[in-house]
């Protein structure tokens, strides 16, 4: 059975949405939940944008990037928060995106999910945060990520 926006919509109108049994719809959702990010139903897309990072797509990573392009804190700060469920390659392009946003909470929550990645380019650009960003509680929370550690080569 093929997905439908009807469905995509009753799991999202709930009042407490079930991401685990909502991402189950897998990468047919994708284009529906895309519509719901650009649509002008803030609540709905900010669930929407959650669950796309949810859903283990290439094509996830786009949605989110949309989300995090937007002029609503809302659809941003989901984004920043939603970017932890990404592969690192496409978590990058989301932090980014957000580094230089205006609203350094937001920032704040894009930091917080890179907590979980220890790749040296994450840690490059959490370095560039340490140092460049204009709040120091970003600043801050960018410098006490840990950085990757360098591994020993064996001797034989």
């Amino acid at each position: 059975m093929a997905t439908t926006m009807k469905q995509v919509r009753a799991w999202l109108e709930a009042e407490e949405v079930d991401y685990p049994g909502a991402s189950k719809l897998g990468a047919a959702a994708i284009p529906f939940l895309k519509d719901l990010v650009k649509g002008g139903d803030l609540n709905l897309a900010s669930k929407a944008t959650y669950l796309v990072s949810l859903i283990k797509s290439t094509q996830s990573a786009a949605v989110l990037e949309t989300a995090a392009a937007s002029s609503e804190p809302l659809l941003r700060v989901a984004a920043a928060s939603g970017m932890r469920n990404l592969p690192e390659k496409q978590a990058l392009k989301v932090v980014d995106r957000l580094r230089k946003d205006a609203d350094a909470g937001i920032r704040k929550v894009m930091l917080q999910s890179a907590l979980r990645f220890r790749s040296p380019q994450m840690a490059a650009k959490l370095r560039q945060i340490a140092t460049k960003d204009p709040e120091p509680f970003v600043r801050e929370l960018a410098a006490s990520v840990p950085q990757p550690q360098k591994r020993k080569k064996k001797k034989k």
